[in-house]
């Protein structure tokens, strides 16, 4: 007997856990049928952060313990 099914392929981002939760349950009862390719997106790439340092003149500043457990 053969299948009146209809293979269709779509891509699809799983945005909450709920919802794979779901998808599985649909692949146990063979309404569908998962394939968890996972491909690299652009948007995954590291993004280059620019740090920008302030650069403080400490000469001559003495450190006081006392001073600074008092605040």
């Amino acid at each position: 007997m053969k299948s009146n099914a209809v293979k269709m392929i779509f891509t699809i981002e799983i945005l909450d856990k709920h919802a794979i939760v779901f998808l599985r349950e649909l692949e146990k009862l063979k309404i569908i049928r998962i394939s968890s390719k996972q491909e690299k997106n652009a948007n995954n790439r590291a993004v280059k952060k620019e740090f920008k340092a302030t650069r403080l003149d400490t000469r001559g500043f003495k450190f006081n313990r006392e001073e600074a457990n008092e605040r």
